[in-house]
């Protein structure tokens, strides 16, 4: 299983040395100046949409009035249009009364304070003061002419080396996503910790780690994942699969640093309210968690949530056993498996690989239609949904002869399903080997895709394809960056195959791209990878597992070239 890694692993019971800070060195925000530049007369375009403030510098006193905001309309004038949506504008009127003038804004009361009495909105440092989302700016007066060097935003985030990471191909459309997605990492880190972007400005578990392996996929510093992976287990929110996404966040997180410090923290906290186990029916082992979202959910304050919004669930069919629910709930165990022999609980992961083999026999039973040759979204309904042949397929609950039926079906349904949820859909189809169909859905461009977030105007991920199927969506929300971590992981095929990158894979799966060159950071160096045609050029700081045309090679730190099956 090419995400999950079950059982395909050589575990290490301590720490791992690596080349990358300690992910417990964290960081304050920084704030980085930058000038626009003109349109036309009165209008100033920053160039990307960045969280932060405006300042007029040099500019006389006197009475000013702009509007800042994050798209322009067809006349070039700075605005929303979709009045539901999240999209930022914002009127601002006063005094100019300092040669550094910072632009009063007034405070968003539910970015301020979330939702949840739990899970709260991120606050940030009191120095800060109140930060907007915005691009451009329009000026409808001031006190005398305006040139760039009079506008300057400061703009807020984590310090993130932007530099450490690369990606070009021959398909323009996909080296413009994966800079798009890329930016996004930096504009939404705005809080110190990741959330789902400014209309709430709270972490979710489910938003969180497409926002860590994005993180990963572009820097080695992971000390702002460890942040948002603790706090998440600490200020858990309410989807069942979230709590679900806690233990892979801390899966990944060790599987990247090679530190078990933050497992052994919360071990007992993944163990006894993350995992859900005792959710389970004893005469099987399978997730009774009770139904959709919080309508009979058997799980304090949860529910189930499949995808979201609810339109986009390709009309699952919620039971109160749920195929998606125990598709996560069979890859956790294998999570929890590893871990615990990772953190010396010998007995422990034992355990869990055998609950882990139970449910997928259970799952099968349950779930898999052998007439159709597909998973059906739960007990007691024949309707066989994208997500729930998507999770089977991804956390290799599928056998090796029914992946190209399942795979066909997936191919055949398209993005009929969330941003956030594409994640599992490329995930199912890379464990497929459909690799022509993962770059396909990544570069497409019809209207859910994500070069439509990019015609749409947004030059950060959005937090759905496009307004139709979200009317409140915001243009600011990390869990639209899939493509960013499945180029990394997939694309370029670097991944650890022992934690903290002791050993690595490399395994490209260009689909039907000529060319693919890329750096990827590690907790050890960077990976260089460069495949074009037959031939492949890996440059590696560990000993790696190369795997190209079907053929593995098993190579020391170095450069190594390959061509075909051959060196």
């Amino acid at each position: 299983m090419k995400f999950a890694f079950i059982g395909a692993l050589s575990l290490m019971g301590a720490s791992v040395a690596s080349a990358a800070p300690d992910p417990y060195a964290y960081h304050e925000l920084v704030v980085t100046e930058s000038n626009p530049v003109a349109v036309r007369p009165g209008l100033w375009d920053f160039g990307k949409d960045g969280v932060g403030w405006l300042s007029f510098r040099g500019v006389a006193p006197g009475a000013y009035e702009i509007v800042i905001g994050e798209l322009t309309n067809a006349v070039g004038h700075v605005t929303n249009a979709y009045p539901r949506s999240t999209i930022r504008c914002q009127r601002l009127a006063g005094t100019v009364d300092a040669a550094d003038f910072r632009v009063p804004m007034p405070p968003d009361r539910l970015n301020l304070t979330g939702y949840f009495k739990d899970a709260p909105a991120i606050r940030l440092p009191e120095r800060l003061g109140i930060v907007f989302p915005f691009r451009y700016v329009e000026i409808v007066k001031t006190p005398g002419p305006i040139v760039a060097a009079n506008l300057v935003r400061s703009m807020v985030h984590y310090p993130i080396d932007m530099g450490k990471s690369s990606f070009a191909s021959d398909c323009p459309v996909l080296d413009e996503i994966y800079a798009m997605c890329k930016y996004s990492i930096l504009a939404t880190s705005f809080c110190g910790v990741y959330v789902d972007g400014d209309r709430e400005r709270t972490p979710y578990e489910g938003d969180a780690y497409i926002n860590q392996l994005g993180h990963y996929a572009i820097d080695d510093d992971y000390s702002l994942a460890r942040k948002s992976c603790e706090w998440l287990a600490d200020h858990p929110t309410w989807p069942t699969e979230w709590r679900q996404h806690q233990i892979m966040m801390h899966w990944a997180d060790w599987m990247w640093t090679g530190d078990t410090r933050s497992i052994a923290k919360y071990w007992r906290k993944l163990a006894e309210e993350k995992l859900l186990s005792q959710y389970a029916r004893p005469e099987d082992g399978l997730l009774l968690t009770g139904g959709e979202n919080k309508k009979g959910s058997r799980i304090p304050g949860g529910g189930d949530i499949v995808d979201w919004p609810p339109a986009e669930r390709d009309g699952f069919v919620f039971r109160p056993v749920n195929a998606v629910i125990n598709a996560f709930y069979h890859l956790n165990l294998g999570q929890m498996s590893q871990m615990a022999a990772a953190i010396g609980k010998r007995e422990e992961s034992a355990r869990y690989t055998r609950e882990a083999a139970r449910i997928r026999a259970s799952f099968r039973r349950a779930f898999l239609n052998r007439r159709t040759g597909l998973f059906v979204d739960g007990e007691g309904t024949t309707h066989a949904s994208l997500h729930a042949n998507a999770t089977a397929l991804a956390f290799g609950l599928a056998d090796e002869g029914e992946k190209a039926a399942i795979a066909a079906f997936l191919e055949k349904k398209g993005m009929a399903c969330s941003v956030y949820f594409a994640q599992y859909l490329l995930e199912a189809l890379c464990a497929a080997g459909r690799d022509d169909a993962v770059v396909r859905l990544m570069s497409a461009t019809d209207e859910r895709s994500w070069h439509e977030m990019i015609r749409f105007g947004s030059t950060v991920s959005m937090e759905a394809w496009n307004v139709k199927a979200k009317s409140n969506l915001d243009l600011n929300h990390a869990w639209g960056t899939v493509p960013l971590n499945i180029i990394s992981r997939h694309v370029l095929g670097v991944t650890p195959l022992e934690p903290g990158f002791r050993r690595i894979s490399i395994a490209p799966c260009p689909g039907g791209l000529g060319r693919v060159k890329g750096v990827v950071p590690t907790a050890v160096g960077p990976v260089r990878v460069d495949a074009a045609g037959d031939a492949l050029t890996v440059e590696t700081p560990a000993p790696a597992r190369v795997t190209w045309r079907g053929v593995r090679h098993e190579v020391a730190a170095g450069r190594h070239v390959f061509c075909g099956a051959g060196r």
